[in-house]
């Protein structure tokens, strides 16, 4: 497949970068909002609703199912719709989801089916979401500004990250878990006045086009995928990679508030410095590109980090030992993560012709997302058989075999600039 050269613009017009700033505080804020809900969902069900590692595990899946099962025909909807209204539609439904939350709970009708179509419903305008954005973003920067536009939108996934699990620990403390979810209502209404407020509009679908061809969209958004090297293998990469982080949340959860009893305030501390690391990284990552290429910061950083993940099975102790090694290996890891997030969404939208982006990236989101499922469901089961500790173990051999698909040439050859990335593409397509 022949990569198309995206036009290497100069920086937008005050008004389209006035429009990126909106689009950033909207995202920010909503970000923050859903880790508490992420928080809250599975924390309501063991603590309230006495649920098993089977159920939170299902809980988790029924979340990430529909990245599975959406991202395909949504993205095949999107390519000739405009993203910033679909955005604002998926806000406003996220928020009337979220409320459903308290206001079944006042009525004492609350139950885990419940929780499972809010989490269910969630995860559909999640995807959505995300690949309208994620689409709408090139038409808003310069194709040199990128990276630091991802990197912005990457620190409020990383902020919300940070400060959402310790603000839900604080609130469920103080005002009950599900009050606490009226908050994730309040930011996803913030994020449609400020998706609302930009002044950008996208062009109309040229007149006269032939009738749609919805398998032959389809298998061309996932050729576009799997036939860019570097995509290919960075898609492998995250498959496994977001297996291994929802078997890792679900252990967490299970080993530290059911099985060591440590209560909401130290699971939230380790979510905490999770986000910290993943913010870290976030910000680091346009430095690390300029300085190594976007290859080679990608891999190198994960090669390292990813080695945290051995300090969770072997300390052992106090709560005070136990909170701060686990605080401390996820915040080193997530550092990794975050620097991986930034380069892998810039090389989707550099080396993939601006025609296909929503295509593109619901198959890359399909296949990366799809794992999501079964990583919940197999931790769920693992720790239901042989223990939360035990699953531990297991944790980092799966982050290892993730970082494994990033020494493939095509990934390792990535340049410094758009232009180097391109070509070096092109070189290994040859």
């Amino acid at each position: 497949m022949q990569i198309r050269r995206q036009r290497r613009a100069d920086p937008r017009p005050a008004r389209q970068d006035g429009d990126f700033r909106r689009l950033w505080a909207g995202d920010a804020v909503s970000q923050l909002g859903s880790q508490i809900t992420i928080f809250a969902l599975p924390y309501m069900a063991v603590a309230s609703l006495d649920a098993s590692a089977d159920q939170v595990g299902l809980l988790q899946a029924l979340y990430t199912l529909p990245f599975l099962l959406v991202p395909l025909p949504a993205g095949v909807w999107l390519e000739n719709r405009a993203r910033r209204p679909v955005l604002i539609l998926m806000c406003l439904l996220g928020a009337a989801l979220v409320l459903s939350v308290p206001v079944a709970d006042a009525f004492g009708s609350l139950g885990l089916a419940h929780l499972y179509v809010i989490a269910l419903l969630g995860g559909a305008g999640a995807v959505v979401s995300d690949i309208a954005k994620v689409s709408l973003v090139p038409q808003l920067v310069g194709a040199d500004q990128l990276a630091s536009a991802n990197s912005r939108l990457n620190v409020g996934l990383a902020v919300g990250g940070t400060a959402g699990p310790g603000l839900a620990g604080w609130l469920t403390a103080l005002v009950g878990v599900s009050n606490a979810l009226v908050l994730d209502a309040l930011s996803y209404l913030w994020c449609a006045l400020m998706t609302g407020r930009m002044t950008h509009r996208e062009p109309p679908p040229p007149a006269g086009r032939p009738a749609r061809n919805l398998p032959a969209e389809v298998r061309e958004g996932l050729r576009t995928v799997f036939a860019t090297p570097p995509v290919r293998s960075i898609a492998l990469h995250a498959a496994l990679n977001n297996a291994g982080v929802q078997l890792l949340n679900v252990v967490l959860v299970i080993h530290l508030v059911r099985d060591r009893d440590d209560g909401s305030a130290a699971y939230g501390l380790v979510l905490v410095c999770g986000g910290v690391g993943a913010v870290l990284g976030t910000l680091a990552a346009p430095r690390l590109i300029r300085a190594f290429g976007y290859g080679r910061a990608m891999l190198g950083t994960l090669a390292v980090t990813v080695n945290a993940f051995w300090i969770m099975p072997l300390v052992d102790g106090s709560r005070p030992v136990v909170v701060a090694s686990f605080a401390l290996a996820l915040g080193i890891a997530s550092a990794g993560t975050g620097v991986g997030g930034v380069v892998s969404v810039t090389v989707r939208q550099l080396l993939t012709p601006a025609s296909l982006h929503a295509r593109m990236n619901a198959s890359y989101r399909m296949v990366t997302f799809g794992t999501i499922p079964l990583g919940a469901l197999l931790g769920g089961l693992l720790v239901e058989r042989i223990g939360a500790a035990a699953t531990l173990w297991i944790v980092p051999f799966l982050f290892t075999a993730a970082v494994l698909p990033l020494t493939h040439r095509s990934v390792r050859s990535l340049g410094r600039t758009p232009e180097h990335t391109e070509r070096k593409v092109l070189e290994v397509k040859r």
